[in-house]
C-alpha cells in the first residue's frame, strides 16, 4: 500500500490545522481555586451574565463571588442573571451552587464534575449533559455518566448541582447539506467525512479499486516486518472451522 499518512493519523498529531482557533474564545470554563473558604465554609456569589460564543455549545454564565474572585462556568437549567449562588462544603443543594461530592446526596444530578479536586471540572460540561451519583464510601464516589458508564472521581471533587441548559440542540434537523457545512465550520470540526473505501489507494489501506467492495486486510506473517494495517500473526485465515478438512477425511 501507498506510505501515506492516513487522515486519522494526521489529525491525532494536534497541529494547527486540526485544531480550534482559540481566539473563537475568550472564556475558560473552570471553577474558582480551591482554597480554605470552600473546604470549610461557603463563598457567596451572584451570576453577572449569561453569554454565548462559539466553541462551547452551552450557554456560558459569569459568577462574581463576595471576596472579589470570579469564574466562568456552564449555564445549568432554571439560572438567571441576578441569582445568588454559593460555592463550598456549607453551600445549600440549589442549582447553580458548587459542593464536594462528599455534601451531595446519592442520586443527585450534577455536571461540570471535577475528576481530581482542584482540576476545575472536567466530566459532563456539554449542553443537556448531567452525571448521576450513583454510590460514596470514604475517600470516592462513583458517577454515572452521560455515555452509561461509571466513573470513579475522588470524594473531595467539586461538583455543579443541575443539569447543564441548552439540551435539545441535536432534536431539529439540519435538513440541508450547506446549513451542516457552516455550522461545522463555525466549530473548526472535520467535515464532510468520506468514506475509507471512497479514497485513493495512497489514502487508506481500503481505498482504490473505484469499487465500494471493502475486501479484507492483507495477512502477514507470523514474523513479517511491523506495518500499520493487516491481520499481523493470525492464527487463521479463509472460512470454515479450524480442522475441518481433517474430520472429512476421517470420515
Amino acid at each position: 500500500m501507498g506510505g501515506n499518512t492516513l487522515i486519522q493519523q494526521r489529525r491525532g498529531k494536534g497541529k494547527s490545522v486540526y485544531k480550534l482557533p482559540s481566539h473563537f474564545t475568550k472564556y475558560r470554563l473552570m471553577y474558582r481555586s480551591l482554597d480554605e473558604k470552600e473546604m470549610k465554609g461557603s463563598v457567596k456569589g451572584r451570576v453577572v451574565d449569561i453569554s454565548k460564543d462559539k466553541i462551547h455549545y452551552a450557554p456560558i454564565m459569569y459568577v462574581e463571588y463576595e471576596d472579589g474572585t470570579s469564574a466562568y462556568l456552564p449555564a445549568v437549567e432554571g439560572i438567571y442573571v441576578g441569582k445568588e449562588v454559593h460555592a463550598g462544603l456549607n453551600s445549600p443543594l440549589e442549582i447553580g451552587n458548587v459542593l464536594p461530592l462528599k455534601a451531595i446526596p446519592v442520586g443527585t444530578q450534577v455536571c461540570m464534575v471535577e475528576i481530581n479536586p482542584g482540576d476545575g471540572g472536567k466530566i459532563a460540561r456539554a449542553s443537556g449533559t448531567y452525571a448521576v451519583l450513583m454510590q460514596k464510601t470514604e475517600d470516592k464516589a462513583i458517577l454515572s455518566l452521560p455515555s452509561k458508564r461509571n466513573k470513579v472521581v475522588s470524594i473531595f471533587s467539586r461538583a455543579m448541582i443541575g443539569v447543564v441548559a441548552g439540551g435539545g440542540r441535536k432534536d431539529k434537523p439540519f435538513v440541508k447539506a450547506g446549513i451542516k457545512y457552516y455550522y461545522m465550520k463555525s466549530h473548526h470540526r472535520y467535515w464532510p467525512i468520506v468514506a475509507a473505501v471512497a479514497k485513493n489507494a495512497a489514502d487508506h489501506p481500503f481505498g482504490g479499486k473505484h469499487k465500494r467492495n471493502k475486501g479484507s486486510k492483507t495477512p502477514l506473517p507470523k514474523h513479517g516486518y511491523p506495518i500499520k494495517y493487516g491481520h499481523y500473526g493470525s492464527r487463521k485465515t479463509g472460512r470454515g472451522k479450524k480442522g475441518q478438512i481433517e474430520d472429512r477425511r476421517n470420515d
